[in-house]
């Protein structure tokens, strides 16, 4: 089963629920959500073991670059060889469909296996 959740909230979500086989972050990374520090995505990213596709855009002004998006890749517990992240050069935070698209369904074919047509 893959899930796709939008955000830093995905971390938890791939943390603590073992159906999930592999994720798609569109637009994620570390953020606070000024609550308990037990319960920040900071400790939650090491738990998630799932291969996983961050896309996002290099302007993002909710996730930056160096002090969001790699940090939170960096910290993923998935195996380096099951991370990926692919920066869209001219984008910010809402990265355009054509960008993304491709990339999402490589990698859920790729983890997941192609869909199956009649």
């Amino acid at each position: 089963m893959t899930e796709k959740i939008t955000g830093a909230r995905a971390v938890f979500n791939k943390a603590l629920a073992a159906r999930i086989k592999a994720g798609a972050f569109l637009a994620g990374g570390l953020y606070t959500f000024r609550q308990l520090p037990e319960s920040e995505a900071i400790h939650f990213a090491p738990r998630a073991h799932q291969p996983v596709l961050m896309v996002n855009g290099r302007n993002d002004f909710g996730f930056p670059l160096e002090t969001s998006q790699r940090p939170l890749l960096r910290l993923l517990g998935a195996p380096e060889k099951d991370k990926r992240h692919v920066v869209v050069e001219d984008a910010g935070h809402v990265v355009p469909r054509q960008a993304f698209i491709k990339e999402i369904l490589d990698w859920l074919d790729r983890y997941l296996g192609p869909v199956k047509t009649k």
